[in-house]
This record gives structure tokens, sequence and C-alpha cells, in this order.
């Protein structure tokens, strides 16, 4: 199982390579379909995988923490 710091080292990979992918993308689309779909979908995945490494951060923090005071 990876342990919490390559999950959001996976996540951070992840999150770039879909800002590189829309980039690519939504240079060549241009109208408010494309608005709408970096507003409802890409937004919204860049915004929630900034907080899921949030939390993985906080809890490799707590873990690490709870592993040192019972050692």
């Amino acid at each position: 199982m990876p342990s919490p710091s390559h999950s959001d080292v996976a996540l951070s990979n992840a999150l770039k390579d879909l800002k590189r992918g829309w980039e690519e993308t939504s240079a060549a689309w241009h109208d408010q379909a494309r608005t709408d779909f970096e507003k409802e979908f890409v937004q919204e995945y860049e915004f929630s995988v900034k907080q899921a490494i949030h939390a993985i951060t906080e809890i490799n923090t707590i873990l690490r923490k709870a592993i040192s005071e019972c050692s």
C-alpha cells in the first residue's frame, strides 16, 4: 500500500497532467461549452484534488506523530 506521502505526489502529478492536457485542449476550443466545461469539471476537479492533497498531508503528519509517540 502506498504511503500517504506517495499518494499526495501521485495526485499532484495527476493534476499537473490534467492542467497540461486542458491547456492543449482549451487552446483550440473557443465557445461557451468550453467555459462551462472548465467551470463544471476542470476547476472543480482542481479544487477537490488540492483539498485531498491537504488532507493527506495532515493525515500523514498525525500518523507520524502517533507512531513517534507510540514507539
